[in-house]
């Protein structure tokens, strides 16, 4: 005999359903993910990029948790981690994850640089990385996180001991299509002159091998290979 599951909290189906940010929005419908078009558009064009099979993933801003629940749920995938500093996320995907008994998922309140140092502890290097939205706020650091490393190829040497296979890219690399907020951040900081698309591409290409693809929205999508 089966037992149905007890209903999330509704504070957590408000989060996960309509929260900032609302591309990344999903519902729990009988005991499966559900994502909102904007979403479930994203997730197809990124998980072109991922290993295969893929057998384990890395969300380097797992924000609301989709990416990383919906690598738990494949039979294949052994293990799926999603790093964030903002709390609320983190609570809200761990709840999802209990919910839908999703045991390989994990969700930890860390660093790149944390991760990165600590790497073999949390099952990695790992085959599939996703790095998505969330590199200009490596670079500058954030009001949310002061933490940052104004150092392309320190960060991507950081990737590289993360990322054993695959890093799906995608992220603002022009400083002028950053929001407001970042630019203002960047030129506090003495730092709006070191983030260029030449460097980043430069730093990028010293540890990947890179594969173009169509932009996603009008966000440069890159796949790329560890050398």
């Amino acid at each position: 005999m089966t037992t149905s599951r007890a209903p999330l909290d509704p504070a957590v189906t408000r989060h996960i359903t309509d929260s900032y940010p609302h591309n990344l929005d999903y519902r729990v419908k009988r005991g499966k993910l559900s994502p909102c078009w904007k979403l479930r558009s994203r997730f197809r064009r990124l998980a072109r990029g991922y290993a295969k099979p893929l057998c384990d993933l890395l969300d380097l801003s797992s924000s609301k948790g989709y990416f990383v629940l919906e690598a738990a749920s494949r039979p294949e995938c052994r293990r799926a981690l999603g790093i964030d500093i903002h709390a609320p996320d983190l609570a809200a995907s761990r709840a999802v994850a209990e919910h839908l008994e999703l045991t390989r998922a994990r969700f930890e309140e860390l660093t790149l640089r944390q991760l990165a140092g600590d790497i073999e502890n949390f099952g990695g290097p790992f085959k599939t990385v996703l790095l998505v939205n969330t590199y200009p706020y490596l670079f500058f650091g954030s009001p949310r996180c002061e933490d940052h490393l104004p150092d392309h190829d320190a960060l991507f040497e950081l990737l590289g001991r993360v990322c054993s296979r695959r890093l799906v890219f995608s992220n603002r690399i022009e400083l002028e299509r950053c929001p407001n907020n970042v630019q203002k951040r960047a030129k506090d900081l003495g730092l709006d002159r070191r983030y260029r698309p030449e460097l980043i591409r430069a730093a990028c290409e010293r540890n990947f091998i890179v594969e173009e693809q169509r932009s996603l929205g009008r966000i440069p999508l890159w796949f790329l290979t560890r050398r």
